[in-house]
This record gives structure tokens, sequence and C-alpha cells, in this order.
């Protein structure tokens, strides 16, 4: 279950549609809920209730011009 900070329900739908703009739109949750290196393995949710949009958006940026994989965690 995804859970969000009282009050960043807004800021956290920005977020998603910023993340549909980058990713396919069936793999945003599991983006949202997966580690990842660039958060110091922790998940973008985690950094969204800890410290905002910023670092996300970032990774997002980096995604997007191909400089950095949406799963870098991940095992094949």
């Amino acid at each position: 279950m995804l859970e969000i900070k009282e009050n960043n329900l807004i800021q956290f739908t920005n977020l998603v549609n910023e993340c549909c703009d980058v990713i396919e739109h069936d793999l945003v949750e599991k983006f949202l809920t997966s580690s990842h290196s660039f958060f110091n393995n922790e998940t973008p949710l985690e950094e969204f209730n800890q410290f905002g949009v910023e670092k996300i958006l970032r990774l997002l940026y980096f995604i997007d011009i191909g400089e950095a994989d949406t799963f870098e965690n991940q095992i094949n």
C-alpha cells in the first residue's frame, strides 16, 4: 500500500504525472516503490515522503535523456 504524508496528495499527484511523461504508465507504480541507488537504495516514494520531489525530478530528467536507468537495482 502506498502511504503519502498528509497534505502532500496534490504534490504526489503532480509527481506521478511527471513520471508518466518519462516512464511507461504501467511501470510508474513499480518505479515509485522500487529501491534505486540514486536514493541510497531507498525508493522514490520514501524519498518523496522524507525530502519532497526535487531529487526525484532530477532522476526523471536523467532517465529522460538516457543518462540513468529507471530500474537500476533490478536483477533480470
